[in-house]
């Protein structure tokens, strides 16, 4: 079984730098969230779950294995 957590970044209300230009981009990066993806993979079937959540802590780590 292989599990990973892969971090990724929220767009934030508005639109990001690709929206509004690079300069009006940066202005709205304050306070920017992530989610947390949530990746199990068995080595033999090669079945995968996954699920996005709020964090990485260690008790959300272990709620996803129930």
């Amino acid at each position: 079984m292989h599990v990973d957590i892969k971090k990724l970044g929220n767009i934030p209300d508005g639109g990001g730098h690709k929206t509004l230009g690079r300069q009006a981009g940066r202005k709205t990066r304050s306070g920017v969230r992530y989610s947390y993806l949530h990746n199990a993979v068995d080595d033999h079937s090669h079945l995968a779950y996954s699920e996005i959540l709020t964090d990485e802590k260690k008790e959300t780590a272990t709620a996803f294995w129930c």
